[in-house]
């Protein structure tokens, strides 16, 4: 079994406390409302984040092949195992879990994945791609 090292936070959420504006020197009356704003929100205390999993999801499912497609609503993933065919000139991609994200979401995926993978080859070494 493994442990975590370190608490364990989410990479992909909305922060409702963006970084604050660059000060600028006028007297911008909508600069001053955003600032308050900002104040605000800054003040307020952050909600803690309890992800659940269901007991029948806890393992999860392998996968080995991603096919990603898009619309103008969203980002389809479909997570696939890739199985042998009775078909030397055939593979069958079986989809193990389909999941799908808004667009707005796609950046902040991705910025996960990169935040993990980095972390991960600092620990356990560069990943090699084969095939």
């Amino acid at each position: 079994m493994l442990a975590a090292t370190a608490p364990m936070e989410p990479l992909v959420s909305d922060n409702p406390n963006p970084a604050p504006a660059p000060q600028s020197g006028g007297d911008n009356p909508d600069e001053s409302a955003a600032k308050a704003e900002q104040a605000t929100q800054a003040a307020r205390p952050q909600p803690r984040l309890n992800i659940n999993v269901a007991e029948d999801r806890k393992i999860g499912d392998y996968a080995n092949f991603l096919v990603v497609t898009q619309s103008p609503h969203d980002f389809t993933l479909d997570f696939c195992q890739l199985l042998p065919s009775g078909d030397p000139s055939l593979v069958n991609a079986e989809v193990v879990s389909r999941v799908r994200i808004a667009p707005t979401m796609v950046a902040r995926v991705i910025q996960a994945l990169n935040t993990n993978l980095n972390a991960y080859e600092e620990r356990w070494g560069n990943v090699r791609a084969i095939g």
